[in-house]
């Protein structure tokens, strides 16, 4: 096992006096707490007998509280005139051993032997350990905690008391690495009995590919003091009785003792730790998987790459011998044979090709409730179905459990054949009510009962991703379709919208034309009355062919847009001021535009945009003439531009409605409405930029209407 010689160089050779190597340097308090761990009645006490420490033990033993034992002096209750401390300092080889009286607090006498043992730890002031083991025959015996027997107690009986009660594992060396000493815990971690080791070689319990390193390192660090090892602590293998090899973490030192050199090893088996190290690495692993297939899953554009991906993350987290993914493709109650898939597969993909066709799937268990996940026992389907192969038995346990469903896939056909398959795991992958498949893993060598929960959480999580990679396609799919009707309908929406205006467009020519033609042959003939009438006509007709074009110009808007590029707003609102300089002439207005910045959009739909709401500023502005601003403000990435007037304002509850189309805000009796499509065109225009449009107003003070849009991604985007 290696408890050869660490590492220790030429020029850095013990040169201790053998009288100062005579023990190990044990840190007082770990002693303190091996003896009370070990229920060992003893003591510690400095070079002149004064108690510095007690176990609960010895304090029961003689009737005192641990607290009034420290500093108290032994002489008080070890009943001996003179008690050989000096020489045991003096001459640390020769621990003293024998029979003595204790004095306990009540004043009585309880013969015991007692051991006193030095230990002196290097760069700190020597000390005394002490054991007391009562006489069984006094009387206050029985109260006293069972102690370890005389024989051969070579080494110190502390030392033996200590040993023998720890879980760790204990063996003492010679030169020759012959066994002297073994602890009860050897056999425990290496299935040797101590009285078999005692006697034999070291090699014994070291692995045979390391014992020629073991004898070579050995003799190298008796010759030059040279260690190969940490000695410290390193970790070496271990050869059981019954030939396997055990992971130990082993701390070496060496002593003198009665001028000879001795090695002691102090060892535990660490399988635990490795197995916990291991676990941890694969739920690492698995989790990043689960991660990285998370990320995948959001993106559902090749579902089949993600499910191959998924069948070899798992294959690989589970060290499985194959992965696979079906598909149902039918009702989870009665799987049809014919839709039954294979999907994705990772690994030894025969073992599908010849799983197990006598799979025991009526002894199968849920791997989490132990209950049978086999046949229902329900009654025969009234048509029968084929039989169905080993894929789709398994699928069917996991659909009837709905949760992770572990079987023994064991069968009588000879190795080469299904029957090398020992087990099978299977989750549904979907809901309960509407699965979309499973998925299963096979396996040559893995019990099931091997498997950990967090293996079978590992599935869940995979199959969970997997069902919303899938339902994310679905439901994109379906988006698509969607969108697909929507876009052909908006098509055949314009193109209904433009056949009506088309048709409707003559009609309404023929009526203001003939209306027209009326006024001016009969104008004379008519009164006054009738020439309002004829107005009135002639007025509905432009009214409704404008109401037409605008409904054509709204439908338009998304679908005969142009493509986006930098428009500079200040030149948008030079044109918008000369398409209206009419009005604002006639309307006497006066329009402040700040320095205005460039933008991402469609110019001619901008411009309309910036007409319709400069146009409804001086439309509303009241009896005075009107004052309209326009400011640019940054916002992140976009831009706000304010339309503002000093006009009529709106009222709260008419602020949402101005937006809809034919709706008109109720701005007073003096002002003619328009058609009531103006802002909503605004609004579309402005949805198709990716901003938003609203409007803030103090009725008969002002109204502002603030629209967003996006800035340049590169280029000049700052205002000039």
């Amino acid at each position: 096992m290696g408890f050869g010689p660490p590492s220790r160089p030429s020029d850095e050779r013990d040169d201790r006096s053998e009288s100062d190597r005579s023990a190990p340097a044990v840190a007082p308090a770990r002693v303190d707490r091996l003896l009370s761990a070990a229920d060992v009645a003893g003591f510690r006490a400095t070079p002149d007998g004064t108690i510095v420490e007690a176990t609960a033990a010895f304090a029961s033993l003689i009737g005192y509280d641990r607290a009034e034992l420290r500093g108290r002096p032994l002489e008080s209750i070890l009943d001996e005139d003179e008690l050989p401390l000096g020489s045991l300092i003096d001459d640390p080889a020769e621990p003293a051993s024998r029979r003595l009286s204790i004095r306990t607090a009540t004043d009585t006498v309880v013969p015991a032997e007692v051991h006193l043992e030095p230990f002196r730890p290097d760069g700190d002031e020597p000390w005394i350990a002490g054991t007391v083991d009562p006489d069984p025959s006094s009387p206050n015996a029985a109260t006293a905690p069972s102690q370890t027997s005389d024989a051969d107690l070579s080494y110190g009986k502390t030392f033996r008391a200590l040993a023998d009660a720890l879980p760790d594992g204990i063996i003492v060396l010679d030169t020759d690495s012959d066994i002297r000493y073994a602890n009860p815990a050897v056999e425990r971690i290496l299935g040797h009995a101590p009285e078999e080791l005692v006697g034999s070689s070291k090699v014994t319990i070291i692995p045979p590919r390391l014992r020629r390193t073991h004898l070579e390192a050995l003799q190298r660090y008796l010759e030059t003091g040279e260690r190969n090892l940490n000695w410290p602590y390193v970790e070496l293998p271990g050869q059981h009785a019954d030939g396997h090899e055990v992971p130990l973490g082993v701390s070496i030192n060496d002593f003198v003792y009665e001028g000879e050199r001795y090695f002691v090893g102090l060892f535990r088996d660490i399988t635990p730790r490795r197995e916990a190290e291991r676990s941890l690495k694969e739920k690492v692993a698995q989790l990043e998987s689960v991660a990285y297939l998370g990320e995948r899953a959001l993106d559902p554009s090749d579902v089949d790459s993600l499910l191959e991906e998924a069948a070899e993350l798992v294959d690989a987290g589970l060290d499985t011998d194959c992965c696979a993914v079906f598909e149902l493709g039918g009702d989870a109650d009665r799987i049809d044979p014919e839709r039954f898939s294979l999907r994705a597969s990772a690994g030894r993909t025969d073992l599908l090709e010849r799983s197990n066709a006598n799979a025991n799937t009526n002894e199968g268990t849920t791997a989490r409730a132990g209950v049978s996940a086999g046949a229902s026992g329900t009654e025969p389907e009234p048509e029968p179905e084929p039989a169905p192969g080993p894929a789709m038995a398994l699928a069917r346990e996991a659909l009837e459990a709905t949760e992770p469903v572990v079987l023994d896939a064991s069968g009588p056909e000879p190795p080469g054949t299904a029957a090398e398959v020992t087990s099978t795991v299977a989750v549904p992958i979907g809901s309960a009510a509407d699965p979309w498949g499973v998925l299963e893993i096979y396996d040559a060598e893995t019990d099931p009962d091997e498997f950990a929960d967090h293996d079978l959480d590992f599935l869940e999580s995979v199959a969970s991703l997997l069902a919303t990679g899938i339902e994310r396609r679905e439901y994109e799919r379906r988006l698509n379709e969607t969108v697909d009707e929507l876009e052909a309908s908006n098509e055949r929406l314009e193109q209904f919208a433009y056949a009506v205006s088309h048709d409707l467009e003559e009609p309404l020519r023929m009526i203001s034309s003939y209306l027209q033609l009326v006024e001016r042959r009969y104008g004379d003939e008519l009164d006054a009355d009738g020439r309002e009438f004829i107005e009135f006509a002639v007025d509905g007709a432009d009214r409704m062919k404008e109401m037409i074009d605008g409904l054509l110009a709204y439908s338009r808007i998304d679908t005969r847009g142009e493509p986006f590029e930098p428009v500079d707003l200040e030149a948008v609102l030079e044109d918008v001021t000369t398409d209206i300089g009419v009005l604002i002439a006639d309307s006497d207005a006066e329009l402040a535009v700040e320095p205005l910045p460039v933008v991402e959009g469609d110019a001619s739909q901008l411009r309309q945009l910036f007409q319709n709401l400069v146009s409804n500023a001086i439309k509303y502005s009241g009896d005075e003439p009107p004052r309209i601003d326009v400011t640019a403000t940054r916002d992140g990435n976009r831009w706000a531009i304010t339309v503002r007037d000093e006009g009529i304002g709106i009222e709260p509850d008419a602020r949402d409605r101005i937006f809809r189309v034919f709706q008109r805000g109720d701005r007073g009796h003096d002002v003619e409405d328009g058609t009531g499509i103006g802002l909503a065109i605004s609004r579309r225009i402005v949805d198709r930029h990716g901003g938003e449009i609203s409007v803030e107003s103090e009725p008969g003070e002002w109204t502002a209407v603030t629209v967003t849009l996006p800035g340049v991604e590169s280029g000049p985007d700052s205002i000039p």
